[in-house]
């Protein structure tokens, strides 16, 4: 029995010194660079212009505005489709992805004047290099004559986006 013991301690060793090996660095993810504005088209039905601005003091920081092209129920309009409407929220950047809930508001909708559009939006993505990201949108809208909701409107299918610098 006492060869059997003797074996077993080696391998024992062994293991314990292969489970304790340092694990292989994992990539950096990409950092945007400080003030770099990123535009491109969100793949709706309707491509929709979209920006995002990083700012150049925080570059974890950054403002949006959003596309949105949905349907709508409620009778007062079937489809509704908006570009480069600001979002309200600034959104944060943490290891090169960014997920934000943004909300917006569009005025004088389709040259109406005191027709409104409030939308919500859910933004998720992440940077591919410092110049570049690609990102997911979705969300909802409520268009308003004055106090009264004319229709609530919901983007179909997230639609995708790349950004890039000076695009």
């Amino acid at each position: 029995m006492l060869p059997r013991l003797t074996a077993a301690v080696p391998f024992t060793l062994a293991a314990l010194a292969l489970g304790l090996a340092p694990a292989a660095p994992a990539a950096q993810a990409p950092a945007p660079d400080p003030g770099n504005m990123l535009t491109g088209k969100i793949k709706f039905p309707r491509a929709e212009g979209m920006t995002l601005s990083v700012d150049a003091q925080d570059p974890s920081r950054a403002t949006a505005t959003l596309g949105f092209d949905g349907k709508c129920k409620g009778g007062g309009v079937g489809e509704f489709w908006a570009a480069y409407v600001p979002a309200r929220e600034a959104l944060k950047i943490r290891n090169g992805r960014f997920t934000a809930h943004l909300t917006g508001v569009a005025r004088n909708i389709g040259g109406v004047s005191g027709r409104t559009g409030s939308f919500r939006w859910k933004l998720r993505g992440h940077f591919t290099n410092p110049d570049a990201a690609t990102a997911v949108v979705s969300g909802t809208a409520v268009l308003r004559s004055g106090s009264h909701t004319i229709s609530r409107c919901k983007i179909a299918h997230p639609g995708a986006v790349r950004l890039v610098v000076g695009g």
